[in-house]
């Protein structure tokens, strides 16, 4: 019991029934022994768990029996782990309906959320000072912020951290000189609505800027450039299909809003003859939901970058970016485009000029089944809702995958079950959502069906 509420504080709470059996049948608690087990389970907590977990504890009556209801919330202290075990052998998370240990990587992502510290604020481990690199950062941001950077900027943006008197790099600077092999942009143009069949691929590095300008080049060099004489009849005026502000807009949330954790995963653009594809590492960050998105409103996920880009005027203002592409759509005549969480990975699909149809319905993808929702309603809301743990377990069982197909070749269904803990239905249907979004390829049929890690 301790573990399964130290994994629920750790993740986005859940709640532990006493008196009802794996199978779901109720069995109950005596009445005489309700108070006795309440205050039990409260001391086992204080003697099993730290930091202090206090969950509501409360009887509930079903079928004429008594059970009791350990409702366990999303602790801000985390990580959470078990005395006797430690920290690191003693920290666990929900994964489905099993309690799983947390690895080194995930922990220190939970004492960055307890801290509110971004992953990019922090300090880089393993990047000793390096004056060449702090040097080829001032000259970078001084041509992009144009006024002259020095060392003082680096330490005002948490680019540079004075750590007991050294001077130290944090995440962002290699980020953003784009020094990671995984922070890179691949980009594709395929032939139909499939990716089949290549017509063009680049792969874009360097720095966070340069990439953004490679990639913008890209995507127009591979959409249509449409022209028409203006209202004089005399001048001719060009328009690309999908107004390149918004193709923007949405290279830049990829960049600033990725989850640069993911190590084994980049930016891909995608496009095909009916639709343009930019996929982003990482699902929406604290639980935020499209509604929310929609609306408005935004969590920076990467709070250094995402501060650099707004110096350099690349973002105008916060959480207002999904709506300005929508709107820029919509006046161009064009289809809303669709946003898509599936797992550990955001998308963001345009659809082209010839392909694309306005009515009052958006289709969402949720990684499984399609579903179309009215925009119409005067509420201004949809049925749709994220759950928190459904979004952490297809992040992490999608990670174990990747992390699996970095060390071998391919995964077939039955290694990824015996990975993953799942049954061959839910094995499936992750695998099938990851080739889905181009992360992995999907080789062979029947049983000789194997998965490759994607290389575009």
């Amino acid at each position: 019991m301790a573990k399964t509420i130290v994994a629920f504080t750790n993740t986005a709470g859940g709640k532990l029934l006493v008196g009802v059996t794996d199978d779901g049948i109720i069995c109950g608690v005596d009445n005489v022994l309700l108070p006795d087990y309440m205050d039990r389970i409260s001391n086992m907590l204080h003697d099993k768990v730290h930091p202090l977990v206090v969950p509501d504890i409360y009887s509930y009556a079903i079928e004429e029996k008594n059970i009791i209801v350990v409702e366990v919330y999303q602790s801000q202290l985390k990580p959470h782990f078990l005395k006797n075990l430690g920290k690191a052998e003693g920290t666990y998370i929900r994964v489905g309906a099993t309690n799983k240990k947390a690895d080194v990587e995930y922990i220190q992502e939970l004492e960055r959320q307890r801290l509110n510290i971004s992953f990019d604020e922090d300090i880089c481990l393993g990047c000793a000072e390096n004056q060449a690199i702090i040097e080829e950062l001032q000259d970078l941001l001084s041509a992009r912020l144009k006024r002259t950077v020095v060392p003082e900027n680096l330490l005002n943006l948490k680019l540079l951290k004075n750590q007991q008197g050294q001077v130290c790099i944090t995440n962002a600077t290699p980020i953003l000189l784009g020094k990671p092999e995984y922070v890179a942009i691949k980009c594709a143009r395929f032939k139909g609505d499939n990716n089949a069949v290549f017509i063009d691929r680049k792969e874009l590095t360097g720095d966070l800027f340069t990439q953004l300008e490679e990639a913008m080049k890209f995507l127009l060099s591979n959409i249509h450039l449409n022209g028409k004489l203006g209202p004089d009849h005399l001048r001719r005026i060009d328009t690309y299909e999908i107004p390149p502000d918004a193709l923007r807009e949405a290279l830049i949330n990829a960049v600033v809003h990725r989850d640069y954790l993911m190590s084994g995963s980049d930016i891909k653009i995608a496009v095909y003859d009916s639709k343009i594809e930019i996929t982003s590492p990482g699902s929406f960050p604290k639980g935020i939901t499209l509604d929310e998105i929609l609306s408005g409103r935004s969590e920076i996920r990467n709070k250094v970058i995402a501060r650099v880009f707004k110096e350099a005027e690349l973002i105008e203002q916060w959480g207002r970016g999904i709506q300005q592409i929508n709107r820029l759509c919509l006046e161009s005549g064009l289809k809303q485009p669709d946003i898509i969480e599936s797992g550990m990975f955001v998308q963001i699909r345009f659809y082209r000029k010839e392909y694309s149809s306005i009515d009052n319905k958006t289709k969402v993808l949720t990684g499984q089944n399609d579903r179309t929702i009215k925009t119409d309603d005067k509420s201004g809301r949809n049925d749709r809702t994220i759950k928190a743990n459904d979004k952490i377990n297809s992040s992490l069982h999608q990670k174990e995958v990747l992390e699996y197909l970095q060390q071998h070749d391919r995964i077939t269904t039955v290694a990824a079950m015996q990975l993953l803990n799942l049954g061959k239905s839910r094995t499936a249907e992750i695998l099938a959502m990851m080739a889905a979004n181009g992360v992995i390829i999907k080789r062979g049929a029947g049983r000789a069906t194997c998965y490759c890690r994607a290389m575009i």
